[in-house]
This record gives C-alpha cells, sequence and structure tokens, in this order.
C-alpha cells in the first residue's frame, strides 16, 4: 500500500454544481501516509513528542553525570507572575547566547534580527544585569552607526548609540555548558 490513496469520488473543476464531462480524481493519504506525515513532524521537531524526549534524555544524561537538582516549570495552576518574570528572563538570555554562540561579537541591530527583540530591549536588559550582578554574561561596546543605523535613528527605529555585543568569560563558561 502506498502513501497515497485514489478517492472513491471524483473532483469537479468548481464549486458551483457542475454535471459536464470534465472531472478529476480525488487522492487522499492512506493510513501508512498519515503515519509517515506523523513522524515526519516528529522528525522535524514541531510535535511535543520529540521535545518531551529530547529533555528526558538531557535530564537522565545530567543525572548519570552527577547529582542535579533539576527544577520542573510549574503548571498554569500553580504559577504566578513573579514565574513569568523569570521564563522571560531565561528565553532572553538563551536568546542571546544561541545567537552569540557562533560568533565572538555581534553589532546590536543585526543580533535584534536573530533574536526577535528590540535593540533598546536588548540594551537595557544587558545594562540591568551589569547593574544587577557582578559575574555580567554579556559585554556591550559603543561604535558609531552606520548608514542604516544613521536612518533608523532618525525615524526613530533605532537607539541613540550602536553597540557590539559579546560574551564575557562568564557567557562564554556557561555557553560551553548549555553546548552538547
Amino acid at each position: 500500500m502506498g502513501l497515497v490513496q485514489k478517492a472513491p469520488e471524483r473532483g469537479k473543476p468548481t464549486t458551483r454544481s457542475y454535471n459536464r464531462r470534465y472531472t478529476y480524481d480525488l487522492w487522499k493519504l492512506s493510513e501508512k501516509g498519515r503515519e509517515t506525515a506523523s513522524l515526519l513532524e516528529v522528525f522535524k521537531g514541531n510535535t511535543p513528542t520529540l521535545t518531551r524526549e529530547k529533555v528526558v534524555t538531557k535530564i537522565v544524561e545530567k543525572i548519570v553525570e552527577k547529582t542535579v537538582e533539576i527544577p520542573k516549570f510549574p503548571e498554569l495552576e500553580e504559577s504566578s507572575f513573579e514565574d513569568l518574570e523569570k521564563i522571560q528572563t531565561l528565553s532572553m538570555h538563551l536568546s542571546l547566547l544561541r545567537a552569540l554562540s557562533s560568533v565572538n561579537q555581534i553589532d546590536l541591530m543585526t543580533l535584534s534580527e536573530k533574536t526577535g527583540f528590540t535593540s533598546q530591549r536588548i540594551v537595557e536588559f544587558i545594562e540591568h544585569q551589569e547593574k544587577s550582578t557582578s559575574n555580567t554574561l554579556y559585554f556591550l561596546s559603543e561604535i558609531p552607526l552606520d548608514l542604516r543605523g544613521k536612518i533608523l535613528q532618525t525615524i526613530g527605529l533605532s537607539p541613540k548609540k550602536n553597540y557590539d555585543v559579546s560574551l564575557s568569560p562568564m557567557g562564554l563558561e556557561l555557553l560551553s555548558s548549555l553546548s552538547p
């Protein structure tokens, strides 16, 4: 049996009532085709099944290496707005670390495009991290605005200053522990 099979009825070239001679075969996925499509979605990582398997595998690997306390994400009924702030902070850190993982440093606008966060939000986040902890994960170094940056600044879509963003030694250490 193939991945698709011919449907018993035939299709018509219009949505209005049509009784003329031109019709065409209709096709649908067979049971094997549906199973294959489901497996492809798992392979692409678009289903929770694969995510759950990855998480469980990583947890088991960490437990085998050493005893690690694994925080559990709260369910909606158990969560609070404080949990939301923690998750947003974690999301911001992971997005920045992923974008910075393949480069030594990156300009703020490119980092903004890669992460989906606004330039202003990234700068505020990193500056807040620098103020709140002595072991910051990121370095900001001011650079002159290029032509694109000057145009965006003129129309109010860019911050007043442009920066190169790079990982600190602590950030590099954390990144190496996150990478498999």
